[in-house]
């Protein structure tokens, strides 16, 4: 694999950190508003997508404008753990929705531009297993995050659990001071926001496949401890411990897959798995069927966001990758305030089954703009 360079091993190394202290708050921020309503819950966990949204179209032009990738990279983990810290400092619901969205600003900064610059080191032949792998990284902080969070939480308290998240933050921010990274120019007659894409006609439809499963997501990360605590389903961390350890495998294995056969042959069947599995958590009364549920949405979830970034590259001019990603990595922050809003307010005014039947819909709506794709 000639794409393994320590640059790429060092994207892989700021990958996992940042997402180990991102899997970690999805125990402890939830944990923190407990006793709320389930709409307060929804909105304060959804909001921080509401910054991301606006963040990252403006990431993504700068970096197709040439602007330094490591500066955001930087600003981004540092962002991150000072929100952290200050959760572990108050029980304000306004103040912790502040901090929500300066997570949000940080994290789009990071996770756009920290793609932009992994998708340069792989070459087109290995492109779905490079980005397969880079992906894996995440993946493989979700297999202890969770469970570390609620360890910390119950041997210690809620301010560790931040503490720690704090400190996996700022480590992804100096791996990324040791990234090896090169520029392209999209604005060779100097840069103009008049011809800046805002919203990339390249990434458009990925995103829209992308989102159908980040809306599911973003519920799931809102309301999973509160289904597990009202039908006994235990412990939510072996949830994520099952989903992170199947995106493991693969993360990897699907885009090595769409490099051999193409990329619609393996989202299709991805989006059918997506489905399946959110049926099963609708109307899951026992924890092995919530287990059985995190693997099949771990195949969904993990296959079409692999791919559907592999085609994003596939289709978008190299000098453009900056607003193509933005537009695509946007579906998590529409995602992770939709999910969490709206499935919140149909919680509210049903019940956690008819919630996740209509999760369980958006990844077949996704077949309609997938069609609309077209590929080589």
């Amino acid at each position: 694999m000639s794409f393994v360079t320590f640059s790429y091993i060092l994207c892989l190394f700021a990958m996992h950190t940042f997402f180990a202290s991102y899997y970690m708050s999805v125990i402890s921020v939830p944990e923190s508003l407990f006793g709320q309503t389930e709409w307060i819950i929804g909105l304060i966990v959804g909001i921080m997508g509401i910054t991301g949204m606006f963040t990252r179209p403006v990431v993504g032009v700068l970096l197709d404008a040439n602007f330094s990738k490591k500066l955001f990279l930087i600003i981004g983990a540092i962002g991150v753990g000072i929100s952290f810290l200050g959760y572990s400092s108050t029980n304000n619901l306004f103040v912790i929705g502040a901090l929500r969205l300066l997570q949000g600003t940080a994290t789009a900064m990071f996770t756009t531009t920290l793609s932009v610059v992994v998708s340069e080191y792989v070459p087109t032949t290995k492109r779905g297993m490079g980005l397969g792998i880079f992906q894996s990284s995440s993946a493989l902080s979700q297999v202890y995050a969770a469970l570390f969070a609620v360890w910390l939480i119950n041997n210690f308290s809620l301010e560790a659990g931040f503490t720690a998240s704090a400190l996996f933050a700022f480590l992804a921010g100096i791996f990324a001071l040791f990234l090896k990274i090169d520029y392209n120019k999209a604005y060779s007659k100097g840069f103009d926001f008049r011809n800046a894409q805002w919203i990339s006609k390249h990434g458009l439809y990925p995103f829209l496949i992308f989102t159908s499963q980040t809306l599911t997501f973003g519920a799931i990360i809102a309301f999973l401890p509160s289904i597990s605590q009202a039908r006994d389903l235990g412990n939510p961390g072996i949830f994520y411990t099952v989903l992170a350890l199947t995106m493991l495998v693969v993360r990897s294995l699907s885009g090595y897959l769409s490099d051999l056969i193409g990329r619609k042959l393996v989202i299709v069947p991805a989006l059918i798995c997506s489905t399946f599995a959110l049926l099963l958590i609708a109307f899951s009364e026992t924890q092995i069927i919530l287990v059985l549920a995190s693997v099949f949405y771990g195949i969904g979830f993990a296959s079409v966001q692999v791919v559907g970034f592999a085609t994003l590259i596939d289709t978008t001019p190299v000098q453009y990758h900056g607003s193509g990603l933005a537009t695509y990595t946007n579906a998590w922050d529409v995602g992770g305030l939709l999910g969490g809003l709206v499935i919140g307010v149909i919680i509210e005014f049903f019940n956690f089954t008819s919630a996740f039947l209509f999760c369980a819909c958006l990844p077949m709506f996704a077949l309609i703009f997938l069609r609309k794709i077209k590929l080589n």
